[in-house]
């Protein structure tokens, strides 16, 4: 395809890779530099590492305060809720100390038995609290504090479908964006480019996919260790049953929370997902080094 342009920028932690097809490198520049001051617009709205964004704020609230949020904070912390209900409760954005705690542990700040005990403590303090996000307005109330906002990898995939929204004003049909190595946006025109090839590889196996028009996240262990919590138990010491799992869905909010969520799930709770969920277009994973793929029509 003619006119192949490729844009990277830094932001959220990671790098955001946006190649524009099938349009001017004039217009793909302009685009790409309205999508990318529009992640760092959100950057500043949904990271807990700015002390002044919505989440920050609303991690400080104190018993029985309320805040004004912004739209898209508001809209991104609804779609997480039900990701969480959706997922069976193992998609929790609410395990920003569970992180903290963590990351102490692994950089030997606190030791092994530290750092259990203190995932614990944890754990029974977000049991006892209540945040409730007003779902008629933009508010947030703390009921109960104790709970403490990441939106981590799903900000990061709510950022990809606001681009997507900005290339649909922008009328650009046919481009793919990446957030790092974890969430892909493949978006195409089929009467200029049918598909994108997509490789997904196991150690023993691997498979190429011919994709169009969908996002598809992947979550393991391999880069980053025992990084992935159990939200239900608020540990991280579970066996995983895969080595690695993608999932594929209608857009990149879903794919990256429910990437996370099925490497926590079993794998009947995987197939009832593929079947009922609506955003969920498949699942892949990993198991000693083979590859197995599960499409609706397939397990309906």
């Amino acid at each position: 395809m003619e006119n192949t342009s490729a844009f990277e920028h830094q932001a959220m932690a990671t790098y955001f890779k946006l190649t524009i097809y099938n349009e001017t490198a004039e217009y793909a520049e302009n685009a790409a530099q309205q999508a990318f001051n529009l992640i760092d617009e959100l950057e500043d709205k949904l990271s807990r590492f700015r002390p002044d964004s919505d989440i920050s704020r609303i991690n400080k609230l104190k018993k029985d305060e309320h805040l004004p949020i912004d739209f898209e904070t508001w809209e991104a912390l609804k779609i997480a809720i039900a990701c969480h209900t959706e997922s069976h409760g193992t998609f929790d954005v609410g395990v920003a100390e569970h992180m903290k705690i963590f990351r102490a542990g692994k950089e030997g700040i606190l030791n092994e038995y530290e750092t259990h005990k203190a995932l614990e403590k944890a754990q029974a303090m977000k049991k006892q609290a209540s945040i409730y996000v007003d779902p008629e307005q933009p508010r947030v109330y703390c009921v109960n504090p104790g709970m403490y906002f990441d939106l981590g990898g799903i900000g990061k995939g709510y950022a990809l479908d606001k681009v997507d929204e900005l290339m649909q004003e922008l009328e650009i049909k046919t481009f793919t964006f990446s957030a790092g190595d974890s969430t892909l946006m493949i978006k195409n025109d089929v009467s200029v480019k049918p598909y994108f090839t997509y490789q997904i590889t196991a150690k023993l196996d691997k498979h190429r996919l011919d994709l169009g028009n969908i996002s598809v996240s992947a979550s393991g262990t391999f880069h980053q260790g025992s990084h992935i919590f159990d939200p239900r138990t608020g540990q991280n010491d579970f066996k995983p049953n895969f080595e690695r799992v993608w999932v594929a869905a209608k857009n990149a909010t879903y794919s990256d929370a429910f990437s996370t969520a099925c490497f926590i799930l079993s794998l009947p709770e995987i197939e009832e997902i593929v079947q009922t969920n609506e955003q969920i277009e498949w699942v892949a994973y990993a198991i000693d080094g083979k590859l197995t793929i599960l499409r609706k029509n397939q397990l309906s």
